[in-house]
């Protein structure tokens, strides 16, 4: 077996051993990101706000305290009651259930707070995934072109002694030379973009794994919501409120009042029961209705599409991913161990002088094509599960 197979061969086992410990370390690394990301915090923060105000929103107003004096300095009227003095108290009252729809309407301002904090859950979640992904890959290429060039220098010291003996042209050793010089520079450069990557997550993890992990691909396609979809649902709900408040608020509240006179000349004192109830001759709030009406139907409108869009696009993204677990599985099983063979068949071949260094570095390339194409697919299926985390999650509660 050769050093390339048995390489790839514990990376499998390592990967596989390790799996259940990946999901675990993942998920924890997610609520850390949850932790420290301040926008989260801050909308987390505001939802108590929220439900103080939808608390205090189906409250009446504060009543008015009324203090009146009458009939002060006039000599005219001395003769008859004299001066007297009013205190009461006056309180509006409004009428159509209006107070149970400011409630309601507080009640819908505080679930899209709610939303706003899934929303962005969801959003770190996304950028998580896809920073760890590509984290992962290019430790992953990194590897794959450390054995590209270990192959390469093993093949430069194999043409040295067999130019000793003048049983190859120099041109092949120039050539092989200047190829693993290559091969060696795209390794120092992809362990450069390890820490590239790495500095990236960093953004979202102050204390990183020493390690890239495995991503788990643990995405399940049942119960998911769009987020779009349940936006439009909160617009529609919202707007529903605010047609049905206008049309209530047309109708305008009455004031009732109680008070207390007192006579100062005779010091009799009355009691005083008042109601005003204004005439809705102009109609101001028209323009509101109208307004409610319009955005009820828009809002409407874009749901019915947004629900439409999001069943499609849940069934097509589920197809490109069963087709990339698919073509991962088949590099797996088929693809990548038929290439490792054929290179150590072929790397036998050319040092027993069978075949040329041309066919020897066509097949060098056709291996580092296929592992790296693998990484690619794996990659390519990590955003597509990254995408629809960023736009489907599997329930509106907090996580």
């Amino acid at each position: 077996m050769s050093k390339i197979y048995q390489i790839f061969l514990t990376c499998g086992l390592v990967v596989m051993a390790t799996l259940v410990f990946a999901e675990q370390n993942y998920a924890q690394l997610q609520q850390q990101v949850f932790a420290n990301d301040a926008i989260l915090k801050s909308l987390q923060q505001s939802q108590s706000a929220y439900a103080v105000n939808q608390q205090y929103a189906g409250r009446l107003n504060n009543p008015t305290f009324n203090l009146e004096l009458d009939n002060l300095g006039n000599s005219d009227l001395q003769e008859l009651d004299g001066p007297s003095t009013m205190i009461g108290l006056s309180q509006d009252i409004p009428l159509n259930n209006k107070l149970k729809l400011r409630k309601q309407l507080a009640g819908i301002q505080g679930n899209n707070n709610q939303f706003e904090i899934v929303k962005r859950q969801a959003e770190l979640k996304a950028e998580l995934r896809a920073c760890l992904s590509n984290w992962y890959v290019a430790t992953q290429r990194a590897e794959i072109f450390s054995t590209e060039s270990k192959l390469y220098k093993r093949q430069v010291n194999i043409l040295t002694e067999k130019l000793k003996y003048g049983r190859v042209i120099p041109s092949d050793l120039q050539l092989s030379s200047a190829l693993s010089a290559e091969s060696a520079l795209r390794h120092q450069n992809e362990l450069k973009k390890i820490q590239y990557q790495k500095n990236l997550c960093a953004k979202y993890l102050p204390n990183l794994p020493n390690q890239a992990i495995d991503v788990p691909l643990d995405f399940k396609f049942a119960n998911r919501v769009s987020l779009l979809e349940q936006e439009n649902v909160l617009k529609t709900q919202l707007a529903k409120t605010q047609l049905e408040l206008a049309k209530k608020e047309a109708v305008p509240d009455i004031t009732v009042g109680v008070g207390v006179r007192n006579y100062q000349e005779t010091n009799d004192k009355v009691f005083l029961v008042s109601t005003s109830i204004p005439l809705p001759v102009f109609n101001r709030n028209k323009g509101n209705i109208a307004i409610a009406q319009a955005t009820e139907a828009n809002a409407e409108t874009q749901s019915a599409w947004a629900n439409r869009n999001a069943q499609i696009e849940l069934e097509n993204k589920s197809i490109e991913i069963s087709n990339l677990i698919d073509a991962i599985k088949q590099y797996d099983s088929t693809v990548l161990p038929a290439v490792d063979e054929h290179l150590r068949i072929a790397e036998l071949g050319y040092q027993a002088g069978k075949i040329s260094l041309l066919e020897f570095n066509s097949t060098k390339q056709i291996w580092l094509e296929k592992h790296l194409g693998r990484f690619d697919l794996w990659l390519a299926l990590q955003n597509q599960i990254a995408a629809l985390e960023k736009n489907y999650v599997s329930h509106l509660d907090q996580d």
